[in-house]
């Protein structure tokens, strides 16, 4: 089957970083593969990474810019149609919304062409409420073009319905993570003094870092010395870090940036704690469970799926600062419970999401034909 793989960018993100992990585990095999993107983004090593895997021939670049511009969108447009009318893809998979909207357009003129909706979050971010305004209704309205839709868990795939004009659809789970038997992995779960903290995501306010960085305060005033790791970057930074120098703990709370593989980096941290409003799949999370870190998380989006309240993680029913502080404090004082949650947490990831799993949803999505 030949499938066009249409995606805005690569930015350091789940949904970009998400599509090199199919591509690693062969999610694609047996396929003909093109992927075509708006930008090249901000993550331009992603793009060389992605390049390395299909062969840099099949991987279009509409721009090398960071960002799209609206002239990128209307040239993207065009060739889009041009690739549609002279490869002959007999699928299109339509990855973040501006990928939609343009693919969809796209779709409307080539009747023969299976069009598929990739959806990684139950909630579109838009950067004003003019887009908002824009998107939303058009999308929803040139859903009738969409014959089916992926979701990286299976809340993204309910709270996305709303999204689509009623219509018969198929429908899949294609989680954008995969778990190996060597990734590094935590093996002592011994307190370290200041207790180290650990989460990552991109900097924005869904992520409600601000509280987590209120519980580090917390945990001070307690006179519990903590310190806290944060692995991502986004619009939010310098908010974030002004906040930490407000409490007084600037010293405390560290940016590391985007970092590809951070969990390699945060094996001896003590705890990893997210407090997001909503997720998809949560990639992040789930690369804490699978270096073996103890988690206390949200219980939204893809959690929801693979996390169990007391087992492999601890949940928390709203993103508080109090309530990660009373679980922060919850596992500092049992050592048998963290290093319990840990080893679940990764042999839970390895069992669910192995390569092999992974290829077997790939024929259940790919091989059944269109």
């Amino acid at each position: 089957m030949r499938i066009l793989y249409f995606i805005y960018g690569f930015d350091p993100g789940g949904a970009e970083h998400g599509l090199l992990t199919l591509l690693q585990a062969g999610f694609f095999n047996g396929h003909q593969l093109k992927i075509l993107a708006c930008c090249r983004g901000r993550g331009g090593a992603l793009a060389d990474e992605i390049a390395a895997q299909i062969g840099q021939h099949n991987l279009i670049l509409t721009s090398q810019r960071e960002e799209a511009s609206f002239r990128t969108y209307v040239g993207t447009f065009f060739v889009t149609l041009r690739l549609i009318r002279e490869w002959r893809p007999d699928m299109v998979a339509l990855s973040l919304k501006q990928a939609n909207l343009l693919g969809r357009l796209a779709a409307m003129f080539a009747p023969w062409v299976h069009c598929v909706s990739f959806e990684h979050t139950s909630r579109y971010r838009y950067r004003s409420r003019r887009a908002a305004a824009v998107y939303g209704p058009v999308l929803k309205a040139l859903s009738w073009r969409v014959d089916e839709i992926w979701a990286d868990c299976e809340s993204t795939l309910q709270e996305t319905q709303a999204y689509f004009l009623p219509r018969k659809r198929r429908s899949h789970i294609v989680p954008l993570f995969c778990s190996h038997e060597a990734s590094s992995h935590k093996r002592d779960y011994a307190l370290h003094t200041p207790l180290r903290l650990a989460t990552a995501g991109r900097l924005i306010p869904l992520k409600n870092f601000d509280r987590l960085i209120e519980a580090i305060r917390m945990l001070q005033d307690r006179s519990v010395s903590a310190s806290l790791d944060l692995y991502g970057d986004g619009p939010e930074r310098q908010a974030l870090s002004r906040l930490a120098d407000e409490f007084g703990i600037g010293d405390r709370v560290h940016f590391h940036g985007y970092v590809a593989r951070w969990y390699e980096l945060a094996g001896d941290r003590d705890i990893f704690i997210s407090l997001s409003d909503t997720e998809g799949f949560c990639i992040a999370v789930a690369e804490a469970m699978l270096a073996g870190l103890p988690v206390i998380a949200t219980d939204v989006g893809g959690i929801r799926d693979y996390g169990i309240d007391g087992e492999n993680m601890l949940k928390l029913a709203v993103p508080s600062a109090e309530m990660a502080l009373t679980q922060a404090l919850m596992l500092m004082g049992d050592e048998t419970l963290r290093k319990k949650i840990g080893i679940q947490a990764r042999q839970d990831m390895l069992q669910a999401y192995s390569p092999g799993a992974l290829r077997v949803r790939a024929s259940a999505v790919l091989g059944g034909g269109i």
